[in-house]
């Protein structure tokens, strides 16, 4: 799903001296995902997706998700291929088990997704050194997870570790001009002295 925002996102990244490679929709693929995550010290997954156990280890979006097409996606994950394009979302499971990532090197992984948080475990074992997510569910749609994520952002690029960035957040979003709003609140795991 696009952001409102690209700008404000590559323009903070920018600032802290990164350049920054954008892929959209199809050039992020399980493919993608396995073995070319580790050439990025700062790797954003932006989807608006969920992250569901359901039928054992992922959602796809356009997919009616039933036995039919459940045993479809099983069959293709076991021959490791999948063939149906629409597989937006994936589980902790379905990364571990099915596709393990190859190791990523020192960095930093945001994952702008419902309850994100669920993957964490996978890219911090993949030897990511930190971690951001969400516990709760949200869509994209609405505009205020661009705006947060752009001001999380800019926190990182001034040199805030990723612990000092969300404390930051914390403050400017029930303290400051962002307390008109409810309002996300990422987390971190992994090391929470790690800056870009």
């Amino acid at each position: 799903m696009p952001t409102w925002n690209l700008n404000g996102y590559v323009s903070q990244l920018e600032r802290a001296g990164y350049q920054v490679e954008t892929l959209f929709d199809g050039n992020v693929s399980i493919a993608f995902l396995r073995t070319k995550l580790a050439g990025y010290d700062l790797i954003i997954l932006r989807t608006d997706t969920f992250v569901e156990e359901t039928f054992g280890q992922f959602y796809c979006s356009g997919e009616t998700i039933n036995a039919t097409t459940a045993k479809t996606f099983a069959d293709e994950i076991s021959s490791r291929e999948i063939k149906i394009g629409a597989c937006l979302g994936f589980s902790a499971a379905f990364l571990q088990h099915s596709y393990p990532m190859n190791s990523l090197r020192d960095s930093l992984v945001y994952v702008i997704a419902s309850n994100s948080n669920l993957l964490s475990s996978v890219f911090l074992t993949a030897g990511a050194s930190a971690f951001i997510g969400y516990d709760q569910d949200f869509t994209l749609s609405w505009g205020r997870i661009d705006a947060l994520s752009t001001k999380l952002l800019r926190y990182l690029a001034e040199g805030f570790s990723v612990k000092n960035a969300i404390i930051q957040l914390f403050i400017y979003l029930h303290t400051g001009h962002g307390r008109t709003a409810d309002w996300l609140t990422p987390t971190w795991s992994g090391d929470g002295d790690y800056t870009i």
